[in-house]
């Protein structure tokens, strides 16, 4: 639960210090993993260390990162993208022409 935690927290920071990462899952994994690759490797490293850390477990899995991301837009409406509040636009149209 505590490596989950400091995922949860590492998300919320790129999500208010990067609004673009709000809305894409990919260039959030890609920031988080080159922070951890950077930190434990340094800034020159490969494509090939940032394989062998996710193949032994070190990186934080796009799923968490994902979920994660979720949760907090879900509990924060400050972290929530532009694409979050077009997806809920739609929907309620979509739901007022149900009803009508």
């Amino acid at each position: 639960m505590k490596k989950l935690f400091s995922v949860m927290k590492e998300v919320e920071t790129y999500l208010n210090k990067y609004p673009l990462l709000r809305d894409n899952d990919e260039k959030l994994m890609a920031n988080i993993w080159w922070s951890y690759v950077a930190f434990n490797i340094g800034e020159n490293a490969s494509g090939k260390a940032l394989l062998s850390m996710l193949a032994e477990g070190k990186l934080p899995s796009y799923e968490s990162i994902s979920r994660c991301r979720r949760k907090l837009q879900e509990e924060n409406p400050n972290l929530r993208g532009d694409k979050w509040h077009e997806r809920h636009k739609r929907a309620d149209n979509i739901r007022k022409e149900i009803v009508a």
